[in-house]
């Protein structure tokens, strides 16, 4: 198998992992902690109600760093030309 398609094979599995993963994350947590939660006593966090902060804002942070860490040591440009 061409080492470019080997390449390009483990990247997608790479993105699709990571985005299941945080997908995951937010529809579960938002969906148990958004609808469980007594209205009377909604905490917050970083003035936002505490499950968005847990069920939104910390997975994009964290998949904003997976997608820096994915592009800079992950990906390899590979170069079709020369072949």
């Amino acid at each position: 198998m061409d080492e470019g398609l080997k390449q390009t094979k483990k990247e997608v599995k790479i993105l699709l992992l990571g985005w299941l993963a945080f997908a995951s994350w937010v529809l579960i947590y938002c969906g148990l902690a958004a609808y469980n939660q007594d209205q009377e006593s909604i905490k917050i966090t970083f003035g936002m109600p505490s499950w968005v902060f847990w069920g939104i804002a910390i997975p994009w942070i964290f998949s904003i760093i997976f997608t820096i860490f994915f592009s800079l040591f992950v990906m390899k440009d590979i170069d079709y030309e020369e072949k």
